[in-house]
């Protein structure tokens, strides 16, 4: 499976470790240097460095061919954003992590347009 991982903070990181353990095809897209250097110090995974919503770094990562795409970063709106970005260009699945229960009000309509 070709799988996305939006965030490489200790989520995202812990899951594409578990994921290259599995032999995923695995791609870490995070804003910040230093933490891609420490994943691509310890993981066989192709790193992109930019901003999860653009548009512009989801299709360098490949997120509109990929099977999953994971968006872990610390905002939920990032994350939601990142999910339907990728979908709109072809994801075939998408989770976000969200921690704000104010959000899940609204998932059911959510869920619906993004099928």
């Amino acid at each position: 499976m070709h799988i996305v991982i939006v965030g490489n903070g200790k989520v995202g990181f812990s899951l594409a470790q578990q994921l290259v353990r599995e032999k995923h095809e695995v791609t870490i897209v995070d804003l910040q240097d230093a933490t891609l250097r420490r994943a691509s110090d310890v993981l066989d995974a192709m790193m992109v460095r930019g901003n999860g919503v653009s548009v512009e770094t989801l299709e360098e990562a490949g997120a509109g061919d990929a099977d999953l795409l994971v968006a872990a970063t610390n905002s939920d709106e990032v994350n939601m954003v990142c999910c339907l970005t990728a979908k709109n260009l072809g994801a075939k699945f998408t989770i976000a992590r969200i921690r704000n229960p104010e959000y899940t009000k609204g998932l059911a309509g959510l869920r619906r347009n993004l099928k």
